[in-house]
């Protein structure tokens, strides 16, 4: 099965890696400018000015929720994983890898 990403974004370096990373670790990715979702993605990675009230929502529509975001966030917001703003593209794959590993893990088991 392959991975199912949705990034909500829109500053073109982010997009940029994350399409590269994406491609060379072989999962798909989708990329929108909104924080409407209306189906269910194996992660799910908001950028850090889309991290707002429906940040909580949208955890109901993913198996693991990631933030991108240069500072840590409030307990309220219930994300998985955090993706520190600025990053390389190698530090991007590590984590795209492992959380693709707990996507795979949770879905034999769900």
């Amino acid at each position: 099965k392959v991975v199912k990403i949705l990034l909500i974004c829109d500053t073109a370096i982010i997009e940029h890696i994350f399409i590269l990373v994406c491609k060379r670790i072989k999962v798909d990715l989708i990329v929108q400018k909104t924080t409407s979702v209306d189906k269910k993605y194996d992660l799910i990675i908001v950028d850090q000015p889309f991290i707002d009230s429906k940040f909580n929502k949208i955890k109901r529509l993913t198996t693991r929720l990631g933030a991108i975001s240069s500072e840590e966030l409030s307990f309220e917001k219930q994300r998985d994983f955090l993706i520190p703003r600025p990053f390389l593209p190698t530090k991007l794959e590590a984590i795209l890898k492992e959380q693709s590993r707990s996507c795979a893990c949770s879905a034999n088991f769900s």
